[in-house]
């Protein structure tokens, strides 16, 4: 799981909590399992880590040169999923961002192949890989984009990433 503050100084703070690509799908509530799916479990991605977990929020430019609410920033995030209970197994990877206590954050990525890039909003998940497990470990390099719109960031937020997996019978 990877966790992320967004403080109001401007700076954004990312730390790994404990332990032919098409566009992700989202889903506002955690998407129903078709009728011969498995429920979402938990993926252990404890060897994910951010590349650069400080980083300072900058605005985003508005079309028309007037100001713009919203504020972004970006860093790396390091992907290592442990599947090996699922080897041979086929099956849907999400990644999950829970809705917090504070304003909603957009989160957008694109990979290095392996995960569709994608984004989601918070309370979303978004499908990042759909298919066969074929090892033990999942690893991928994504360009992480936070964004969230200044005027409701009050008080620093933290946000918990993870994944999920659906597999098939």
């Amino acid at each position: 799981m990877i966790r992320a503050a967004l403080p109001l100084a401007g700076a954004l703070v990312l730390a790994p909590l404990v332990a032919a690509p098409a566009r992700a799908q989202t889903s506002a509530a955690p998407a129903s399992a078709t009728a011969t799916a498995s429920a979402p479990m938990r993926v252990d991605d404890t060897g994910t880590f951010v590349l650069n977990p400080y980083l300072e929020m900058k605005w985003l430019p508005k079309p028309g040169n007037s100001g713009s609410r919203i504020v972004e920033a970006g860093t790396k995030v390091s992907v290592q999923l442990n599947l090996a209970p699922y080897i041979g197994r086929t099956g849907r990877i999400y990644m999950v961002l829970p809705r917090g206590t504070g304003t909603s954050v957009r989160a957008i990525w694109t990979s290095g192949g392996k995960l569709l890039p994608g984004q989601l909003l918070s309370g979303e998940r978004a499908l990042v890989y759909n298919g066969a497990v074929r090892g033990p470990l999942l690893t991928d390099l994504l360009d992480l984009r936070l964004q969230v719109d200044s005027t409701r960031l009050v008080q620093p937020q933290a946000l918990a990433f993870g994944f999920e997996i659906e597999v098939d019978p």
